[in-house]
């Protein structure tokens, strides 16, 4: 187990963990967020193939309609 910040509160995930995975734990469709990985916004398109790595600073913002 590895233990990162996501969104401001510490989490422990398993070591091979993608951040697909983690927007899976969460509940959240990649569809509908953005992530921001140590103040660096990741493409959409590499969520399942970046690993999360101890000690990474996540910042998961999802977006909303409305007007």
């Amino acid at each position: 187990m590895i233990k990162v910040i996501v969104n401001g509160k510490p989490l422990e995930v398993k070591k091979e963990t993608t951040i697909a995975d983690l927007l899976s734990h969460y509940k959240i469709s990649p569809k509908v967020c953005a992530v921001e990985r140590n103040g660096e916004i990741l493409e959409r398109n590499e969520y399942l193939r970046i690993m999360v790595k101890e000690k990474d600073i996540i910042e998961i913002i999802r977006m909303m309609g409305g007007g």
